[in-house]
Parts: structure tokens; C-alpha cells; sequence
């Protein structure tokens, strides 16, 4: 604990140090940038200023458009006399991606103005539902008050009974709303000339990600057949989501 102390008192003195040997050159907030980028978080637009040469803060918003798929899944039904027996049907499903985001991001350059290379972090909040599936199907030998399900990967994601036979699965995926966010990169948020280019990489902490139906936790069964295992890689690689961002900087004033 000391030592994290020791650390962490050290990092505020060499900040606070950049800080005032680069105030007259450097105003705190007294330049104003603006951008607009791609990448896999979508359509990003931010604004943002600097604090010193060794520091910038950009407040943007993610636009992700949305993204459709159709796909066939397998209806498991078991009657509440017969708990043991199932039967099948098959179900047309439709997953669609689509959400806006925000966030909040520090970037710090170790090398001042000699040089754009950046190390950021911040958090990234909002747009917790990741993706969607919907579709309905219907059940000849169903049992209204038995179980009846699709598996999404391992998830066991239960159908809402419609009436007249009819079932249909309303379901989500989604991470926390609060998600940390650490990368690195070339180039000023706030560009030394009127107009700038920026890459970052990085990642995104999504943590676990979880699926809802009729706004319940499915069940997580932790196995399945191999199709499933496919489609937990799918969901689980969500977690530590990766991101790759191009944007076309401007200086304000």
C-alpha cells in the first residue's frame, strides 16, 4: 500500500511539474478541437482541449449503425407432464447490433510537444445493449406451462407464449453501462495546425457479457453442442472488446 502511495504521489508531482513549466505555451483550456472519426465503435464525433503539452480530454459519442442478421434456430420444447420428453420446432431469428455510447477520455503524451505519440484512458458509459434477437414460431406440441427455449450459445433464452400456439423469443445481450477503456496512438486531439490526423488502438473492459429475455437473466448453462460452443466464442469475445479508431482532427481556436 505504501508503495502505491509512494507511486501515485510521484506521478501528481511530475504532472503537476508538466504542468507549470509548460502553462505559458500551454494555456489550460484555452484551445478548442473538434473531430470526427471511424472505427469499430462506430461513428465517433468528440470535442476536446488541451492542458499543457503533456495533456488533452475529449468528451465524445459513438454512433454505431445497426447491423441485421438472419439465422435459423431450434425450438426445444418439454411439456410439464413429460419434463423428460422434447420435441423441436425450427424458428426463423433475426440479431441486429445497434446503440449510441459516450465517453470520456484523457490523453497523455510522454514526450510533450516533441512528439503525438499518446497513451489514453477514460470510461465509456451508455449503450449497454449490445444486440438483439427476436422471432416467433409455432409450437403444435407445446405445453403452455412447460419450458420452452432456443439456446444462444450457452444461454438458455425462454419463449413468451403469444396464444393460438404461437411462441416468441425477445431477447438482448448486454455488458455494463460503465466500461473502462486504456489505448494508445499517434496524433493530437487538439492539432498544432488547423487540421490533424489521429489512430488509436485499444481496448474496452465490457466484462461479462449476459443475456436477457422478457428483461430476465437467461440461464447460463455452461455447456452445449458445438454449434453452441461457436456461438459462446461469439458472445464471449465481446468482453474485451477491441478498438481501432481513425479521425480527422481540427483546431477551433
Amino acid at each position: 500500500m505504501n508503495l502505491i502511495k509512494k507511486t501515485l504521489f510521484s506521478f501528481l508531482v511530475m504532472t503537476s511539474s508538466f504542468t507549470v513549466a509548460n502553462a505559458q505555451e500551454y494555456g489550460i483550456a484555452d484551445h478548442l478541437g473538434a473531430g470526427i472519426g471511424v472505427g469499430t465503435e462506430g461513428i465517433n464525433i468528440s470535442i476536446a482541449t488541451g492542458f499543457t503539452s503533456y495533456v488533452e480530454a475529449e468528451f465524445g459519442v459513438n454512433f454505431m449503425p445497426g447491423v441485421k442478421y438472419n439465422d435459423e434456430a431450434t425450438v426445444h420444447f418439454h411439456k410439464k407432464s413429460q419434463p423428460n420428453v422434447e420435441s423441436e420446432s425450427d424458428m426463423d431469428i433475426k440479431a441486429s447490433a445497434a446503440r449510441t455510447s459516450f465517453d470520456f477520455k484523457a490523453s497523455v503524451y510522454p514526450f510533450g510537444a516533441k512528439n503525438n505519440f499518446f497513451v489514453a484512458a477514460g470510461l465509456s458509459f451508455g449503450g449497454k445493449k449490445l444486440a438483439s434477437v427476436t422471432g416467433t414460431c409455432t409450437g403444435l406440441d407445446a405445453d403452455k406451462d412447460g419450458e420452452n427455449y432456443i439456446n444462444v450459445g450457452y444461454n438458455k433464452v425462454l419463449l413468451k407464449d403469444l396464444g393460438n400456439d404461437k411462441y416468441a423469443v425477445d431477447a438482448d445481450a448486454r455488458v455494463h453501462s460503465v466500461r473502462p477503456y486504456v489505448g494508445l496512438g499517434y496524433g493530437r486531439l487538439v492539432p498544432k495546425k488547423r487540421l490533424g490526423f489521429r489512430v488509436e488502438l485499444g481496448c474496452q473492459f465490457n466484462g461479462k457479457v449476459k443475456l436477457y429475455a422478457n428483461d430476465k437473466e437467461a440461464e447460463y448453462l455452461r455447456k452445449g453442442t458445438d454449434e453452441n460452443a461457436e456461438a459462446q466464442d461469439v458472445i464471449d469475445f465481446f468482453k474485451i472488446y477491441p478498438v481501432l479508431k481513425f479521425s480527422l482532427r481540427g483546431r477551433i481556436f
